[in-house]
């Protein structure tokens, strides 16, 4: 599914994108053949292993309107297969069961009368891939779909500043956070068109997790609208 489609020329010349400000100064890192070779690590990483669990949080900022939600949460992983699963206050449901991605969001508590809403996009459309960037870890890696333009890295993580391949997907940007110690990501952070910023922080990752295949089964409930793109 994903491959990491990193060639000769990228590694002799790779872009720089701004990593960190600093007052009105922006601070610019470009990106080392070793620093390539470690996140190409990583990706491999989050590919081969059937059965991760991540314990997570999810942030989301709207860009015209400034405010914030934030939920917690968990996911399985297993080989371009997953389940995320958020709890209040912002519930939602996302399974990518090899073939479809199923987004399935509740009405809010206070809605009389309101139907459960569920999404289903082919896992290879583009809505899909906008909308399942976890899965992108264990469907193959994000550099199917991402380059990397630049670097910002202290003692304990390395950021890698991502843009849309040839706009593979439906994302501004993207960041990826990485523990350099373990190789685990901590966190993903994408920006939409709309310029709305999503992030996900691993809080806790178990690469020997055992899942039930059924964990990544999904049917919609009885009563629930379901559109399909």
């Amino acid at each position: 599914m994903l491959v990491l489609r990193l060639i000769l020329p990228f590694f002799l010349s790779i872009s720089v994108l701004a990593a960190s400000d600093t007052g009105s100064k922006t601070i610019v890192h470009s990106v080392s053949v070793k620093q390539m070779k470690f996140l190409r690590f990583v990706d491999q990483k989050y590919q081969k292993k059937y059965g991760i669990h991540i314990e997570l949080k999810k942030v989301i900022t709207l860009g015209m309107l400034g405010s914030t939600k934030e939920s917690s949460g968990q996911a399985w992983l297993a080989k371009g297969k997953m389940r995320l699963e958020m709890q209040k206050p912002s519930a939602s449901k996302m399974v990518a069961d090899g073939q479809y991605l199923w987004i399935e969001s509740p009405p809010p508590e206070d809605f009389e009368g309101g139907k459960t809403q569920v999404l289903r996009a082919s896992l290879s459309s583009d809505r899909a891939k906008s909308q399942g960037l976890i899965q992108l870890l264990t469907g193959g890696g994000v550099l199917k779909f991402f380059k990397v333009s630049g670097i910002q890295e202290d003692k304990e993580q390395i950021t890698y500043f991502l843009q849309p391949d040839k706009q593979a997907v439906e994302f501004k940007r993207a960041q990826l956070k990485v523990s350099k110690k373990s190789a685990d990501i901590v966190e993903i952070r994408y920006w939409d068109q709309m310029d709305n910023e999503t992030a996900y922080i691993f809080e806790k990752t178990n690469f020997e997790q055992k899942l039930d295949g059924k964990l990544f089964s999904y049917k919609p409930p009885k009563d629930a609208e379901v559109i399909t793109y």
